[in-house]
This record gives structure tokens, C-alpha cells and sequence, in this order.
């Protein structure tokens, strides 16, 4: 009967024990996956603001072109 006992408990132990390492490799991919979020967060903002810049560059444009035909 011990010897039952001590062959679940290695079982067990082993179980656990690849269960923390398979855990392990899920918190580096979810690491790996966050760092990546943030480039494409970074990425996007400079997008955005590139973009934001360009609006206001046509904004700028358009009413100097429009103001023009309001003098004229």
C-alpha cells in the first residue's frame, strides 16, 4: 500500500512539476505578446500624431485658400 502511495506522489510531483514549467513558457509568450502591444501601441500614437499634424497642414491650406477667395 505505501508503495502505491509513494508511486502517486511521484506521479503527482512530476505532474506538478511540468504544469509549472508549461506555465512558465505561457507567462514568457504572454510577455513576449504584451512588449509586442506595446510597439504597436507606440507605432500607432506616432501614426496618430503624424496624422494629426498632416489635418492640421490641410486645415492651414484650406483656410488660406479660402480666405483668398473671400478677398477676391
Amino acid at each position: 500500500m505505501n508503495e502505491q502511495k509513494n508511486e502517486c506522489g511521484c506521479a503527482c510531483s512530476a505532474l506538478l512539476a511540468k504544469l509549472v514549467e508549461m506555465n512558465n513558457q505561457v507567462m514568457q509568450q504572454s510577455n513576449k505578446v504584451i512588449e509586442q502591444n506595446k510597439q504597436l501601441i507606440q507605432i500607432n500614437n506616432e501614426q496618430a500624431a503624424q496624422i494629426n499634424h498632416l489635418l492640421e497642414h490641410l486645415d492651414l491650406e484650406g483656410e488660406s485658400k479660402s480666405s483668398g477667395y473671400l478677398d477676391g
